[in-house]
């Protein structure tokens, strides 16, 4: 069992190594994309979850009035990546601290692997959004075909010198760390929210988890 400096050690230097050379450029292209849609004009007030260390704002290309942040890592809001215009607040993981139909947008990037009860967050999520609201999702494809072949890339030729943790340290971070899969998230999706969704399969766009890095989908209430 790892102590708890060393699973703060792990996080620390996953955060800092996530944004960078080659994940870094697929991490960024992956917010990118997540506007490549049309919003709505009234986008007043948006919220991100879990931002981490790497805020969704710079990407962003509709107008708002608000920006609010939740997140449960001190790491992440000790990083004064935040500027005056952006609320932060930390929160317990499971509860978004504010009142139903407050928000115009939610955005939750490679986030909602990391939680529990997924499903049930995802009622939460769509509860805070007003009517007319967009919920934005971005997934990796953890545990699909080309995103294992991307892990085992890094555990042979990256994690010694970038991360500098042990094999067993790298395994067992991603053990705990995406504990939903990309295959169970995308069927809570789909089941509840078919009718009203966007979906798309980054890079590569072939309709097929296995052939790709990313799933950023958007649901509209």
């Amino acid at each position: 069992m790892f102590q708890k400096d060393q699973l703060k050690k792990l996080d620390n230097r996953y955060n800092s190594h996530a944004y960078k050379g080659l994940m870094g450029m697929f991490m960024r292209y992956c917010h990118e994309q997540l506007e490549k849609i049309e919003f709505p004009k009234n986008m007043s007030k948006v919220l991100e979850i879990g931002a981490g260390t790497a805020p969704h704002i710079k990407y962003i290309k509709h107008n708002f009035d608000e920006y609010h942040i939740i997140e449960t890592s001190d790491f992440a809001i000790n990083q004064n990546l935040f500027n005056s215009k952006i609320k932060v607040s930390k929160y317990d993981g499971k509860n978004i601290p504010y009142p139903n139909e407050t928000f115009d947008r939610i955005i939750i990037s490679h986030c909602l692997e990391h939680i529990p009860f997924p499903e049930k967050f995802l009622f939460e999520m769509m509860d805070k959004l007003k009517q007319g609201g967009i919920l934005s999702i971005s997934l990796p494809t953890d545990p699909g075909l080309l995103f294992r072949l991307g892990r085992l890339y890094l555990k042979l030729f990256s994690i010694k010198k970038n991360y500098q943790i042990t094999e067993e340290e790298f395994d067992y971070m991603n053990a705990t760390e995406h504990i939903n899969s990309i295959f169970a998230l995308k069927s809570l999706i789909k089941f509840h929210y078919k009718n009203k969704i966007k979906e798309f399969y980054l890079p590569f766009r072939i309709k097929l988890i296995d052939f790709n890095l990313f799933y950023n989908v958007h649901i509209t209430k």
